[in-house]
């Protein structure tokens, strides 16, 4: 893997990038809170067949942060923005939680560009669940302010995240991803990537809008559900999927919304068996 830079309404924001430039084009959007690099799975296995770039959206891994934003069309046009300075007309995408979410709005905001999506778990609430949270706020950006963001140096950070419950179902790849590129380190000590504020700003994010426009989505779209998800509603996802006959809503038995973390096989042969490899 390599690791190239573009400017993105002032902000540096950095990506990975694996493969050939002449393979088909495949693009990776990370969940809030993490890193591309937390996918370097998937990067790694499946530059063998594309040309695979995963961006840090504004506010995590490596790329420049800012509070400066007030809806996920922020994220989408980060994706949107990047197509087109590396001039990617076709793409393939994969994409979990808020990656997945960007991407739904992405293929709203330009219709012909995105030729398959598979999404883990995307953020695409409904309407209940968006006006809760208008209402009385989102409890995971409550989560999110509570957490704690500085730490020793790395091999600190990598002691306590081993052990976190949160982290109890994680492969202990996962958990080494996450400390090398979510968290940086200087001579003053490690800090996260993504601060809390930022983290729990993106979680108070919603609106209605999207809601209105998923009928006009017409790429091959896969959702890769949970059993019971709490971001993505089953007639949400089926809005999308009845507007091409080769998309799915797919769910797997005792998985949850961090599968990609939590079971790093299942996640690659599921990619695999959807983009036909």
């Amino acid at each position: 893997m390599r690791r190239s830079h573009f400017r993105f309404s002032g902000l540096k924001l950095s990506y990975l990038e694996a493969g050939r430039e002449s393979s088909p084009k495949l693009f990776i959007a990370h969940a809030n809170g993490y890193a591309a690099g937390m996918y370097d799975y998937l990067i790694e296995s499946l530059s063998q067949r594309y040309h695979v770039c995963a961006l840090d959206f504004a506010g995590h891994g490596e790329s420049d942060s800012t509070l400066d934003f007030n809806s996920w069309n922020f994220f989408s046009d980060q994706i949107l923005a990047f197509f087109d300075h590396r001039g990617w007309q076709k793409v393939s995408a994969i994409g979990h939680s808020l990656g997945g979410g960007s991407l739904v709005r992405a293929a709203i905001q330009d219709l012909n560009r995105l030729e398959k999506l598979i999404l883990f778990d995307p953020v695409v609430l409904g309407f209940l669940a968006i006006t809760y949270v208008k209402l009385f706020g989102n409890p995971m950006a409550r989560t999110a302010l509570g957490r704690r963001a500085d730490f020793k140096n790395k091999d600190q950070a990598l002691k306590i995240f081993m052990r976190h419950p949160a982290n109890k179902n994680w492969q202990r790849e996962a958990v080494r991803a996450y400390v090398d590129y979510c968290i940086k380190e200087d001579a003053e000590g490690a800090i996260l990537c993504c601060l809390p504020e930022v983290e729990a700003q993106i979680f108070s994010q919603t609106n209605y809008g999207h809601l209105f426009k998923l009928g006009k989505i017409r790429a091959e779209t896969h959702f890769v559900l949970p059993p019971h998800s709490n971001v993505c509603p089953t007639r949400v996802a089926r809005r999308i999927v009845r507007n091409n006959e080769k998309s799915s809503l797919i769910r797997l038995p005792g998985t949850g919304h961090l599968l990609p973390f939590e079971d790093r096989a299942l996640t690659l042969q599921t990619v695999e068996r959807l983009l036909g490899i």
